[in-house]
């Protein structure tokens, strides 16, 4: 067994449970704003779209994939070359081997999938959870590798973890700060999400930030949390509205159905509430004992929400991982498996 992955999950177990004393009402927030979410998807849709637009992104929608994977490699205009964070949403459409088998370079942004060389997506947070990592000599070096390779490249491509439907403003998460490499060097940013990413709003953007920060990784907060509305701009230069002057010019906005509408319509609402928070896994023994080489998408009963719109995801492991239910019993979203 691996004794990095243990200690890992134990301090995150041990943090969490002392966190959560700090914000007992934290689970029932979460659930309350994922509900409403859930059950008005079509309708939440069109409001994100219309306050998306209205802040100059340009926004698409994909029913499936293979129509969000086509969408990116138009956008890309013939582009080789892409600057990419870690996402789950990216495993999803299997993006990553979409774009080399159309002979575009893609520079992975997060430092722990350098490492790893992203064979198998192990933890939706700690790429590197199984891996031993040089020293910080090392991981600081990569690191200004990374933001000077994105800041000389034309794309960059991240995910979000909330897209707020009252003024288009995107949440963007992470622990590091090369996802706001990702977003905000390049001249054109692509963002793909789900659309069950959407919330009403800012507040409840915070909220679920909080709630995977708090239930995936035992800490109050990540240390990085970026709201993008729209292009870069400013009015600094003689009083006029300029694009683009501190970030980037155009901001591709994604929206991916993959099934999630079919599955608000059909009510089937637990498939539409995971933060891919990683809370179910902290504790989980099936996933010590083959998540890790699986991915934490087929790990034990978990796997019928975490692959619920991964192609090919009813081969997904779905055997009996016995009764601990403790998975159900760490998920912020209040899902039950």
């Amino acid at each position: 067994m691996n004794t990095k992955v243990q200690t890992i999950l134990k301090q995150i177990s041990s943090r969490r449970d002392t966190l959560l004393q700090e914000y007992p009402n934290l689970a029932s927030q979460v659930q309350a704003i994922k509900s409403t979410m859930a059950t008005n998807l079509k309708e939440s849709v069109e409001k994100a779209t219309t306050s998306l637009k209205g802040k100059g992104c340009h926004v698409l929608f994909a029913k499936d994939a293979r129509e969000a994977q086509a969408q990116i490699l138009k956008i890309l205009a013939g582009n080789q070359r892409v600057a990419m964070s870690k996402n789950s949403v990216f495993t999803e459409i299997a993006l990553r081997d979409y774009l080399k088998s159309n002979m575009v370079e893609v520079l992975d942004t997060d430092l722990g999938e350098r490492v790893v060389g992203t064979k198998v997506d192990a933890h939706p947070w700690i790429a590197s959870i199984n891996t031993p990592i040089p020293n910080k000599e090392w991981v600081a070096q990569i690191k200004d590798e990374i933001k000077q390779q994105v800041a000389h490249m034309e794309y960059g491509i991240t995910g979000a973890e909330a897209i707020i439907e009252q003024n288009g403003t995107l949440a963007l998460l992470e622990s590091e700060g090369n996802v706001r490499f990702t977003s905000n060097l390049p001249y054109n940013h692509i963002v793909v999400a789900g659309i069950d990413k959407i919330v009403p709003s800012l507040e409840d953007a915070l909220t679920v930030c909080r709630a995977i920060s708090v239930y995936g990784m035992g800490t109050d907060i990540l240390k990085y949390i970026s709201f993008i509305s729209g292009p870069s701009r400013t009015a600094d230069i003689e009083f006029r509205m300029v694009q683009g002057m501190h970030g980037p010019k155009e901001v591709y906005i994604i929206l991916l159905d993959n099934g999630r509408l079919a599955a608000s319509e059909n009510q089937q609402w637990d498939l539409l509430k995971c933060l891919h928070c990683g809370g179910c896994l902290v504790n989980c023994p099936k996933y010590l004992a083959e998540g890790l080489e699986r991915g934490y998408y087929y790990t034990g009963k978990r796997a019928k929400v975490l692959a619920a719109f991964l192609e090919g995801s009813k081969q997904a492991n779905d055997e009996d991982c016995g009764d601990c239910s403790l998975c159900n019993k760490n998920c912020p979203a209040g899902i039950q498996v």
